[in-house]
């Protein structure tokens, strides 16, 4: 009798901390949500201001844009009107004649350049337009709950992706920061970064034990961008990287162009020391031309 009355009673223990455990879940889960809804808030609000800011946006260039349509309406009748006027006047000597065709010759040619010039404002304007409708278009994207995969995210600044990756790459995150140089190279091709963002992917490479790649990345410096501080070292690793690949008269060429175009420079007596090893021996020190 005595065992089964410690049995239920054991049931009933059970039982209790059983239901507690419960109510403490429920009561975390609970909190959990209140503070997804918190977070949704948030992202719903800085959305709502992005967006109103951008509309402010488009809502002055379409302003500018009228008023520089009346511009050039208001420009076009001072133009007829003054046409008009000096045709009136087709009674005068035929000497004076000829000089007033010239000003109006000179006037019209005025003219067209300030329609020339309004042109290429409006033009203008409407690429701002077409750059503000596809950023409203890229915030008007369902903000998704935190719990699911965020939205793809708009195209950061130069100056973002540029301190992002070069940000990553000094913590030793190369995965990461080769994405963000390769993305710099694809929105920003002519930036005075972008010879030093393809260089150091070609660096990233190298550290990865890859010569190919890198050997690649390197003679894009070379091919694809004029003259600039990174090109020696471009030129100057193009050369390591076909040594590792053992190809020995292509990365002989590489160090001995390098030191031809870059004697001054500080990988030289490397590249020196590297055409030695192949057996190939450095070229010799260009010799200064007398002056006359």
């Amino acid at each position: 009798m005595t065992n089964k009355v410690l049995f239920i009673i054991f049931l009933t223990l059970g039982s209790s901390v059983l239901s507690a455990q419960k109510k403490e879940d429920f009561i975390a889960l609970q909190r959990d949500m209140a503070q997804m809804q918190d977070q949704m808030k948030e992202l719903q609000k800085s959305q709502d201001e992005k967006m109103a800011a951008l509309t402010m946006l488009v809502q002055q260039s379409l302003d500018a844009s009228s008023r520089l349509s009346t511009g050039l309406t208001q420009l076009q009748k001072n133009l007829e009107t003054s046409l008009g006027d000096q045709q009136s006047k087709v009674v005068v000597p035929v000497v004076a004649l000829g000089t007033k065709m010239d000003q109006m010759s000179d006037e019209f040619r005025g003219a067209k350049e300030n329609i020339a010039a309004l042109s290429s404002q409006l033009s203008k304007l409407d690429n701002k337009l077409a750059d503000i409708s596809s950023a409203i278009r890229t915030l008007s994207t369902p903000v998704a709950p935190p719990s699911a995969a965020p939205p793809a995210a708009g195209i950061p600044s130069a100056q973002q992706l540029w301190e992002a990756a070069n940000r990553d790459v000094s913590t030793g995150k190369d995965t990461l920061a080769m994405d963000e140089y390769a993305e710099f190279l694809k929105y920003f091709p002519d930036s005075e970064n972008a010879p030093t963002a393809q260089y150091n992917i070609g660096t990233i490479y190298d550290r990865a034990d890859q010569p190919a790649d890198a050997l690649k990345a390197f003679n894009a410096v070379l091919e694809k961008f004029p003259e600039n501080p990174r090109t020696p070292d471009a030129l100057y690793w193009k050369g390591m990287e076909l040594m590792k690949m053992e190809k020995t008269a292509e990365a002989g060429a590489a160090f001995k162009e390098f030191l031809r175009r870059y004697p001054s420079n500080e990988n030289a007596r490397k590249a020196s020391a590297n055409l030695r090893t192949l057996g190939l021996g450095a070229p010799a020190k260009p010799t200064a031309r007398k002056q006359k």
